[in-house]
Formats: structure tokens, sequence, C-alpha cells
């Protein structure tokens, strides 16, 4: 055969087995399309829409992403959102409780479908299948007890560190163990199954360090005494995790990303609302402040649980203050009526309960029952301390102005300071009672009921009575008491009314929100406008009622004129604060909103700001000490300066949000025992760099022996201000530091030879953003905020008083006077503060 017939033919052979190749990659190309888009249908369609899908999740405590809440609910971050999406897509959620090392057992041998809070990882990724959307980034953070620090990653070594098993921070690539054994860094770990036995390790000084992740580390560590280090590793996105290959994966995982794509998007979605929430500490009822409306006359979707306990409490005992018109009474004929009798109708309705009211019972009775657990509910009250040891409260449905009613002959009011020293009636068992009692030094005149008490006033046997609006004016108009009037409001803010339930019924609190979050603001003003514009006609103690009559029945008769003129005055009043009254509700609704935007902003700004600048502090750090190599002269100033700089911002942030926090009224406050020298040797320390720059002296009269009892925290931020101060404005000379024990309380003082303070200026001095004007100005720098924190911390916090001296030229002399122990002082008045020249 001819070399060019075999070549043909050998061609010609390649050429058919390139396209029977070529065939057979197409076929399979095209089968791979294929069942790619048949799977999810194949998948799907074993989902039965008519059964709800019940989804096995894996829980554990790890606050505030997930955890176990006081009525044994499974809360925190990735619970809100799964169960907003389980709602969303008719699924059941299931939480199987365990250890985080026994929930990922369960996980990998399939046991649940869905594990929340996991850090992704290429390791893991083999075990188990990820969500496509991250819920958050987190990472690790080193923390100590107080009375230790660390500065980097190798002060760890010879160091006793608790760590929880089985945590990413631990064992992972990134984690702790090989992140040490990299550095040659040898520590004794102490493995625990939670956060929370991290911390409680540290705090009882069973650890020298801890790991934890950084949203429970920053939510927890002052409640544990604990501070942060800079040592911070191992950035890690946390999402959802499930079982290795298992059918509903790509069915579930398709859900969960659709959703969480979209909620992100929204500002107002539950994810974002979650995040805030949780993150900044604040109460998870917030996250429900404004929650979807359902549609009139819809049922309340509940879970199996809320079903059972409903079906095993067939009737519901409810005690109501036969008085309290509009809110809550009884006609004549025994019907129960008011605005609270609309909505316990609503729930009855959409929630299968049945409230039923207890009559013939005076509110004394009522409460009494409800204390010895004989009425189940209250559904129209207002929290006081004593009700919260035997009630809980539901999340507020309607809102009153508690105000002062007087005779008409009274002299202007203001505000409860100006009826201090009257004669005050309330009625007994009432909020008003409570609220004089927790936040006054009021005694009040208590009677059995709203009526005896306002007809005292009327009589002239007290000289003011406290109660709310809406009752006060319509008892008023109903007893004809022409002699009164509405004085003042007791304050601006408008109180709320709840139901309160039995306390060992936490179950019932959560279903009655759900009812009331089905409410629409519709319906609400409809309820509203029905019983504010209706004449009642209660049946309350109609004997009592015609008694009084009588009694004034001739007198009446001979000022009739004068009495139907007051009458029409009267009317005029009533409808004129019935229209400020919704003017300052509708006002104080964007005020809230305000407030909230406010809160919102700063918590975000706290998160958002202080988040970055850890990580730039923590990683600086690192750097500067070479462990990711040396570094030349040039750069480390320069990262030197970065350092500093990013140190010196924080601090500021901190300062703004410790501001913040006291304004507030939300910083916590933790007494300790200890020496005052100890604290003062610690401020010191941190001022000793500028007073060697400056060569400045320093000099300290401090009795080693002082003993204190106050928020240690706190005492030694102001003593850092007042000498960084000092030391900022005093170009040469001396900075003296001195104690003293004034009987029950402890005075510091802070001497310096500065260039003192104007007597012009001398009123500036604890405002907020002030900076006085001197040759010192640029060099000193600074934001103003230094002294006025310190004056918050001292009045507010400490519940002392701030002193200040001055001489142009010549120094200044800042001083506090605070109490010895906080515990022993009470509610005792603090004391102004003082400035001399």
């Amino acid at each position: 055969m001819s070399p060019k017939i075999m070549t043909r033919l050998l061609l010609s052979r390649l050429s058919q087995i390139l396209s029977t190749c070529l065939t057979i990659t197409v076929g399979l190309c095209l089968l791979q399309i294929v069942l790619s888009a048949l799977l999810p249908t194949l998948i799907f369609a074993d989902i039965n829409p008519d059964t709800p899908l019940t989804i096995r999740v894996g829980s554990y405590e790890n606050h505030p992403k997930i955890y176990t809440d006081e009525a044994g609910n499974t809360v925190g971050l990735f619970p809100e959102i799964l169960n907003y999406i389980a709602q969303k897509e008719g699924w059941n959620i299931e939480y199987v409780h365990g250890r985080w090392s026994q929930c990922l057992q369960r996980l990998e041998e399939k046991e649940i479908d869905i594990m929340v809070d996991v850090a992704f990882s290429e390791e893991r990724n083999q075990k188990y299948d990820f969500s496509n959307e991250t819920l958050l980034v987190n990472w690790a953070t080193v923390y100590t007890d107080r009375e230790h620090a660390l500065g980097s990653l190798v002060d760890l070594d010879g160091k006793r560190v608790a760590v929880m098993k089985g945590s990413i921070h631990t064992e992972g690539e990134g984690g702790i163990k090989k992140l040490a054994a990299k550095f040659d860094i040898t520590c004794t770990y102490i493995e625990v199954e939670s956060y929370e036995e991290v911390f409680k390790l540290l705090a009882d000084g069973q650890a020298d360090a801890g790991v934890a992740n950084r949203i429970f580390g920053s939510l927890l560590a002052e409640q544990y005494n604990l501070q942060q280090t800079p040592i911070i590793f191992n950035p890690s996105h946390l999402k959802f995790a499930f079982p290795k290959g298992a059918p509903l994966n790509h069915y579930l995982i398709e859900k969960i990303d659709h959703h969480l794509s979209s909620l992100k998007k929204i500002p107002d979605s539950i994810y974002n609302k979650a995040v805030y929430v949780y993150l900044s500490g604040l109460p998870r009822e917030l996250i429900l402040s404004t929650p979807a409306k359902g549609e009139q006359g819809k049922k309340v979707t509940l879970t199996s649980a809320e079903k059972t306990w409903i079906h095993n409490h067939p009737t519901i005992r409810l005690g109501a203050d036969p008085e309290f018109a509009p809110f809550e009474y009884f006609e004549t004929d025994g019907t129960y009526g008011g605005i609270a009798s609309d909505y316990i109708k609503l729930l009855n309705q959409r929630l299968d309960l049945n409230m039923q009211v207890s009559k013939n019972l005076t509110w004394k009775k009522t409460v009494e029952k409800a204390k010895a657990k004989e009425i189940d509910i209250l559904p129209c009250v207002g929290i006081t301390l004593d009700r919260q040891a035997y009630l809980k409260f539901s999340k507020p449905y309607i809102n009153f102005h508690r105000v002062i009613v007087t005779r008409t002959d009274t002299p202007f009011l203001t505000d409860l300071d100006d009826v201090i020293n009257m004669k005050v009636a309330v009625q007994a068992d009432s909020s008003h009672e409570g609220y004089l009692k927790d936040n006054t030094g009021i005694k009040p005149i208590l009677y059995k009921t709203l009526q005896k008490a306002l007809l005292a006033v009327s009589n002239g046997n007290a000289d003011a009575f406290i109660g709310n609006i809406a009752s006060s004016t319509y008892w008023i108009r109903k007893l004809n008491l022409t002699n009164l009037k509405v004085a003042a409001p007791v304050s601006q803010k408008p109180e709320n009314l709840y139901f309160a339930v039995r306390k060992d019924w936490p179950e019932l609190v959560n279903i009655i929100n759900k009812g009331l979050a089905s409410i629409s603001r519709e319906e609400e003003d409809k309820i509203r406008r029905r019983w504010v514009n209706i004449d009642y006609k209660p049946g309350i103690a109609p004997g009592v009622v015609w008694g009084y009559m009588l009694e004034i029945t001739g007198v009446a008769l001979l000022v009739l004129s004068v009495i139907l003129l007051w009458n029409y005055r009267l009317k005029k009043e009533i409808n004129k604060r019935i229209k400020i009254e919704e003017k300052l509700s509708e006002a104080n609704k964007g005020l809230k909103n305000l407030d909230q935007l406010k809160s919102m902003f700063i918590a975000s700004m706290s998160h958002e700001l202080r988040t970055p600048l850890n990580s730039i502090i923590g990683f600086t750090g690192i750097i500067l000490q070479g462990m990711t190599g040396e570094l030349n002269e040039k750069q480390k100033d320069h990262l030197g300066r970065v350092f500093n700089s990013a140190k010196h911002l924080l601090s500021l942030i901190t300062d703004i949000i410790d501001i913040s926090k006291i304004e507030a009224g939300r910083i916590d406050v933790f007494p300790e025992e200890f020496t005052l020298a100890e604290i003062i040797d610690e401020a010191i320390i941190n001022v000793e760099p500028q007073l060697k720059a400056k060569n400045l002296t320093l000099k300290v009269k401090v009795p080693t022996d002082l003993m204190m009892n106050t928020d240690r925290k706190r005492l030694l931020q102001c003593i850092i201000n007042y000498l960084s101060n000092a030391v900022k404005f005093t170009e040469t000379g001396t900075v003296t530091v001195l104690a003293r024990e004034i009987n029950e309380m402890v005075e510091i003082q802070v001497k310096d030879t500065g260039i003192g303070i104007a007597r012009q200026d001398m009123p500036k001095l604890f405002e907020a953003f002030e900076r006085l004007e001197s040759h010192l100005r640029v060099k000193a720098g600074g934001t103003g905020l230094g002294l006025y924190l310190t004056r918050k911390l001292v009045t507010e916090i400490l519940k002392g008083s701030t002193k200040v001296t001055s001489q142009e030229y010549e120094g200044s002399t800042f001083g506090l006077l605070v109490p010895k122990d906080l515990n022993a002082l009470g509610n005792k008045t603090n004391h102004p503060e003082q400035v001399a020249p």
C-alpha cells in the first residue's frame, strides 16, 4: 500500500475517533445541564406543600448569637433570622439542644438538618455543606482580668489559656493553638464547652487569659470585669452549615441564601434589626417594636408548644379595675367594657384563648388574688417594682399621661416638685402609688377607690391627686366636681399600659405579644376613638355615688348657675386637654423615633468604628513586634505613628460612647473593694511617658491604707483624665496628687503649676467640646470631652462632685469628692459641682 493511501486511511480513522469523542463530550455536557436543571425539581418534588417541613436545628449556648432565654425559648441573632425564614417558607423549626461539640457531631451524623453559627474553613468544608451567604464576619480576641495586661501574642508564653473546645478559634488553621505553635509559644490550654465558661475561669482566677469571639466578648467582658487585649486573630465568616450531601441541602441553601440576600438590602428588615439589637446589647423586645401587622380577623401563627399550652389552659382568669374608665370598667348591668375589653376580644379570637373576666371584685381584692395566683392576668396595668415581683409584662399597647389634679383655687403648679409638701391623694394599689414610691419621696394618702381620692381633694381633705388624665377627667365630669382642675403633668413622657401575667406563665406573655403584634394601627385607632368619645355608665358602688350626691345637693341648688358655668368651662378645658394630649402623643412618637435613631447611630458607630480600629491596633502591634518580619527604622516610625493615632482615636470614640451611655441611663456600675493608692499608681503609669518628655516633677501624697468600695474602672478613668489635663497644660514645674478621707467621703486632688485658667473661662470647663484658648492649645490638642466625661462619671455614676480652683499663669487644682463606699450611699443626692477662681 502506498504511503499516500496509508496516510489518508490514518487521517480518516483519526477523524472518526475525534468525531465520536466530540459527540460523547457534547452528550455528557447536555446530560449534566439537564440533570442540574432537574435535580432541584426532583428534590422539591418530595416536599409536600400541604405538610409543613420540619427542620431540625442544632442549638447551643453562645450569647448573643444563639442562647436560651429565661422562658426556655431558643433566641439570638441566628434564631431570629432563621425563624423569620421558616415563617415565610412554612417550615416548623425544631431546636435540638446540646453542647457545641455535640451539635457538630450530630451535624456530621445527619441527626440535624442545620447548624447555625458555624465559621467557614476549607477543613470544615470537607465535612459540611455551607450557605453561600455570610450572616456575620467575626474573629477571635484574647481577654484577661483587670489585674494583668498582655501586649502581644508572645506574652501568652507560659500562661494558662482558657479556650472553647472544638471552636475554629481553638483548633482551626488560624486558631490559637496553631498560631502559638508557629511562634514557639508554649501555653497550657484549659478546654471548656462554652465561652461563658471561659469567662468564668478568667473571673475566678483559674486562667491567665481566655479566647472568645469578639461579639460575645464585647457584650459580656465588662460583666465579668475582664479587659480586651490587643491580641486579635482568625477573621472568619459565620454561616449556616448542613450535613454533607444531605438531600435537602440544595433546597435549604437556596431558600436561606435568597432571604438573607434580600434582608440585608432592606434597612428595616428583621436581619438589620436583629444585628443592631443583639450586637448593641439592647432588649430583644426592640426587634418586635414595629412588627408586621396581620389582617383583621386573621389567626396568629403559633408554635406547636404554644398551641399545646393554650390547650392545657382552657380558661384564663382575668382581673379588672372597676373604676379605670375609659381603659376598663363595668356597666351597671355588669358588662365589662373599655379599651382593654376590645383588645381582649381580638386576642381571644386570634389566639383561641378563653380569657374570662372575674366580676364583683374591688381593685384591692383583684390585686390580692393576682398575688395569690387566683387571678391569671391583669389586662391594663403599668409596671412598678412591686408588681415585677409577681407579674411578667407584655409589650405596651396603649399609653396615657399621668397628671396632677388640684382645686381650682390652688396656685399655679409646674410639676411634682411643687406638691412635695402637700397632702397627695392616690388610689391604693395603683401604678400611681408605685410610681411615687419608686421615683419620689412623696408619701401619699391612699384611698380604696379613684372616686374617693378625687372627692378628698374636692372636699379639702387632700391638696392634690395623682392619676391618669383620661380616668381623672372622666370622673371629675361624672361626679360634677367643678372645683377641680388638671393642674400640671407629672412628666412629659406618657406612661404605658401592659397585659400583666402571673410570673410562672411566661409562655402566655409570648403568646399575647404575638396577638398584639397582629393588631393593625388602624384597628388600634378605631378602638381608641370608640372609647375616648363614649359616655360611660359604670355600675360600681352606685350607693356610694348617690350618698355623695345627696350630701352636695343642697349646696348645688344654691349655686346652680355657677355650676353650669363651671361645667361649660370644664368641658371646654377637657376637650382642650384631650386635643393637647393627642398632639403630645404624636410629638412623643416623633421624639421616640429620633431617640431610637440616635441610639442606633451611636451603637452602629461603636460597632463599625471600634471594630476596624481594634483590627488596626492589633495587627499593627503584631507587625511592630516583628512577628511578620524585620522592619527598618523608617517603617517602625511610620507604623508607630499609625499605632498611637489609632489608640488615640479609639480612646476618643470610647469617651463618646461612655457619654451617650450615661445620658441614656444604660451604663452599668460595678462596685469593688481596692486601695486608693493602687489605682493612683496605675493612673500615673498611663501619663509617665508625658511626664518624662516634659521633665516634670511628680509628687504623690496618698494614704497607702485607704480602702474604697466603688466602681474602680470609672474612678481610674477620672483620675487619668485629671492627670492628663495637668500634664498637657504644664510646661515646667510640678504635678501633685493628693488624697484624704473626709468622714465617709474621699477627696482626690490633682495640682499643677501650669498656665492656669482665666476667670471668664471657668464656667466653660466642664462643657462638652470646649477647648480654652491658650498658647498651648495647638500643642496640647484634645476634643474637649475629657472634663465633660469626668463630671458625668463623678456625679452620675460615682455619686460625688467635682471641684476646681485656678489662678491664671500660676496653676490649677482639679478635685473630686466621692463616697468611700458606693453601696452604702443608697439613693442619697450627690453634691453639686463647685468651680472657684
